[in-house]
């Protein structure tokens, strides 16, 4: 005969135990794994946050020279000739920051237009431009207006 026949169901639930829970699970890792896991993305972070701040550090005359070419830019009573030199001052200003002197110092007219170009990896708005962004400093009909995006756009992409 079964113990449990005859019984209601308040008695059959009193004679019932407690549910038994498990221990909580651990969030800490438990194995050697995960340490060296943990140390090897923390090294890996690390690396690119180092990478990060030295290409951000190398790029401060880039900044610096964007800052000017805004602050010609706001110049209202500068003339096309005028505006023309400064934003080609500029640039040889840039160059020879991010370039040795011995390389950039003596370009001049066709030469300083090939060089941009070239450092530029020959970028399309530049190409178009070069001949007078090279010669923009000696030329007294020089537009000024029309170099600012070409001389923006080269201080953003050429390579060093």
């Amino acid at each position: 005969m079964n113990p449990y026949e005859g019984l209601q169901l308040s008695q059959l639930l009193d004679r019932m135990h407690d549910l038994v829970r498990p221990e909580p699970i651990a969030w800490t890792p438990q194995t050697v794994g995960w340490a060296v896991v943990a140390l090897w993305l923390l090294a890996v972070v690390l690396l690119v946050t180092w990478h990060r701040i030295q290409v951000w550090r190398r790029n401060r005359y880039r900044r610096e020279a964007l800052a000017e070419l805004r602050r010609i830019r706001a110049q209202q009573d500068l003339d096309p000739q005028s505006l023309a030199s400064q934003v080609a001052g500029l640039l040889k200003r840039t160059a020879l920051a991010a370039y040795p002197r011995n390389e950039v110092a003596d370009l001049y007219g066709s030469a300083w237009a090939e060089f941009l170009c070239e450092s530029s990896a020959n970028d399309k708005l530049v190409n178009d431009n070069a001949e007078a962004l090279g010669s923009a400093a000696y030329r007294r009909d020089a537009n000024g207006a029309e170099l600012l995006a070409p001389a923006r756009r080269w201080i953003k992409v050429h390579r060093v």
